[in-house]
């Protein structure tokens, strides 16, 4: 019976359980994305390793800017950015987000009052080193309705590793979808072709498509790098935009300011 029930949940996708709790309970207020009455391509690396800056140098060739996840315990130790890169990196218009202060899975850190008293010291220890997050990126994707409560008065929005592209009106802002692209991606077999038709489709129906990747990983090459830099390219010239988060929820956030004004001047 152990292996079958091992079996069964061996070809359950990952975070089935908080995916389906969060669909049979629904959004909370608070977790409620304004609109998406727009698209945008995001590109965020998790773990803010060395090899990020090759990431970076692809963004920043095309006046783009994407997201680094940063855990504090991290910075400046063996294959981790330190400090100053960080803060280049952030003084180029590139959005950091916090990532945990180790990179431990927020679930494993039991009272909920020790993870926040954790994540109130990171955020400190990044602002004495001229850093800012309004973002968390979970490590490991870990997350749940207790933890995203917990943490929504530190953060404006939440990225999970919860495989989908963000459609519809259903998107909850503390658990944003990703797509794998580089490593963690085998497992979908996804080709540069695939990528292209999903960059195709958010030009047809607002779709927010957010690429995780892990740079300083060894599944990520150099091919995949090249790859991202013909992706980002084809979507600009597609007329996609190509946002951090923080720029993309500000951006929907003025849309839907406009269209409140534009409703409001319609009635009166």
């Amino acid at each position: 019976m152990n292996r079958i029930i091992n079996a069964i949940k061996g070809r359950l996708p990952a975070h089935f359980s908080d995916r389906m709790e969060e669909r049979i309970r629904g959004l909370r207020d608070f977790e409620r994305l304004e609109s998406l009455d727009s698209s945008a391509l995001t590109i965020t690396c998790d773990d803010s390793a060395l090899r990020d800056q090759d990431i970076v140098s692809v963004l920043d060739a095309q006046n783009l800017k994407g997201l680094i996840s940063v855990s504090p315990d991290l910075v400046g130790t063996d294959g981790y950015l330190d400090y100053p890169a960080l803060r280049d990196i952030q003084a180029r218009g590139h959005e950091l987000a916090f990532h945990g202060n180790d990179h431990s899975p927020f679930t494993d850190i039991r009272p909920l009052s020790k993870l926040t008293d954790k994540v109130a010291d990171g955020l400190t220890r990044l602002r004495d080193h001229g850093l800012s997050t309004q973002t968390v990126v979970y490590p490991c994707g870990n997350n749940n309705r207790r933890i995203r409560q917990a943490l929504a008065p530190f953060f404006r929005a939440g990225v999970s590793t919860w495989f989908g592209v963000n459609s519809g009106k259903r998107i909850n802002r503390y658990a944003i979808r990703r797509v794998p692209f580089g490593a963690y991606a085998s497992q979908h077999a996804l080709s540069e072709h695939w990528y292209r038709d999903m960059i195709d489709a958010a030009l047809s129906e607002p779709r927010w498509i957010i690429l995780m990747l892990h740079p300083g990983s060894t599944e990520h090459t150099p091919d995949h790098t090249a790859m991202l830099q013909r992706l980002t390219q084809y979507a600009r010239e597609r007329g996609l935009p190509v946002r951090s988060v923080s720029a993309h929820l500000d951006a929907l956030q003025t849309e839907s300011a406009r269209g409140n004004d534009q409703f409001q001047a319609g009635v009166s």
